[in-house]
């Protein structure tokens, strides 16, 4: 079983990490978390934890939080700013760039510090359900036809899974014109980009109308869960809760664009250090390190991820790997349309009025431009 740790506060945690991951994800964990411990005198404890970008927002700064967690990368400039990380630069045992992808390296580091270390790269793809779609949709204009012939929410029929207002998950069809949330180049805001709205306006006349009208996750993700939709959009992490629920997900790129081409935002997933490691004893900064460099070199591990929840690997013994399954395949082929998600700490202040400004269009209250206007009057307000 998964040692799980104690309230949080509880001084008597020991070395934790935390996680929020889904159950599939989670069980696979437990089971290279119990190979790590083996043999230790010091064991690495688990969490999972609901809402974690919360929960570490207070237990960080109170010294009640993890030493280690799990998370993308785009948190990492924020972490800095906020001295929530631990540079880890002279404690570890392995060089980076010997180790991973180069993408994966810039990944980790942050101003000279390094804060964690990377295990896979992801993003979002289309997933279809053979029970009900014979051959994936090669354009978005093929994927509507099929929507519109299941979609009947009368009879609990859908078109589509899919969170329509979370700028990760939809973030390949507002890029797919050349807009982009944040220009990281410039550092300048671009949701009221002429490119940016048509973006947003094909995502409001071709997918919208097809998902459940309540935009939150697990609404989302019963239609398909349930084999009551032909299609969603989700990334690694659902890939096994879907086939766990008997509806064999199947991997699919996504689809061609007319005039444009899906740019989703991928991001590479890490083992962050957290500065609870500041002044840590010297058992519990080896148990972390330990688990950080064992997870992200480990075969088994990889493979694991990669096999059973198409995780594509950054490790570059692994990374060109061409028999680790179609779904690390598909998915790579989906990442190389896609673009890094900023690791600015502005955007921190970004998703919040973005998501929300997307809301009030996905509710029709306000039409794209205005409510992109007002969202970037916010954010700017925030920045200053």
């Amino acid at each position: 079983m998964l040692t799980v740790a104690g309230c949080l506060g509880d001084e008597d945690q020991g070395t934790t990490l935390w996680n929020e991951f889904e159950d599939a994800e989670e069980e696979t964990l437990e089971e290279h978390l119990d190979a790590f411990n083996e043999g230790r005198d010091n064991e690495l404890n688990a969490d999972n934890i609901a809402d974690m970008e919360d929960q570490l927002e207070t237990a960080i700064p109170a010294g009640d939080g993890p030493e280690t967690f799990a998370w993308a990368h785009d948190w990492l400039g924020r972490y800095h700013d906020q001295e929530f990380g631990y540079d880890a630069s002279g404690d570890l045992n392995l060089d980076l760039e010997s180790e991973f992808t180069a993408d994966a390296v810039d990944a980790v580091q942050w101003e000279g510090h390094t804060y964690g270390l990377p295990y896979a790269s992801e993003t979002v793809t289309l997933m279809y359900n053979p029970d009900l779609v014979d051959e994936p949709p090669e354009t978005l204009e093929e994927m509507v036809e099929i929507m519109d012939d299941y979609h009947d929410p009368a009879n609990n029929q859908w078109g589509l899974s899919y969170p329509p207002v979370d700028p990760y998950f939809v973030s390949g069809f507002l890029h797919a014109f050349g807009g982009r949330i944040f220009h990281e180049d410039t550092g300048e805001l671009g949701i009221e980009d002429d490119e940016f709205i048509e973006g947003l306006e094909l995502l409001q006349e071709n997918l919208w109308e097809y998902v459940p009208s309540d935009p939150e996750y697990g609404s989302q993700m019963a239609p398909f869960n349930d084999g009551n939709a032909p299609f969603a959009i989700n990334g690694p992490w659902q890939v096994g809760g879907f086939r766990d629920a008997g509806v064999d997900a199947t991997l699919a790129p996504l689809p061609d664009v007319d005039g444009g081409s899906p740019t989703p935002y991928t991001g590479i997933q890490v083992w962050y250090f957290t500065s609870g490691l500041d002044g840590a004893d010297e058992e519990t900064l080896e148990t972390t390190i330990d688990w950080a460099e064992w997870y992200t070199t480990n075969e088994d591990v990889i493979v694991d991820n990669a096999e059973r929840h198409g995780l594509i690997p950054v490790h570059q013994e692994y990374a060109e790997s061409d028999d680790l399954g179609e779904d690390v395949d598909t998915f790579v082929e989906t990442v190389e349309m896609g673009t890094p998600m900023p690791a600015d700490p502005r955007m921190d202040l970004v998703f919040t009025p973005l998501e929300e400004a997307l809301e009030r269009v996905f509710n029709e209250s306000e039409e794209p431009a205005e409510a992109m206007e007002a969202a970037a009057e916010e954010i700017r307000g925030r920045w200053d």
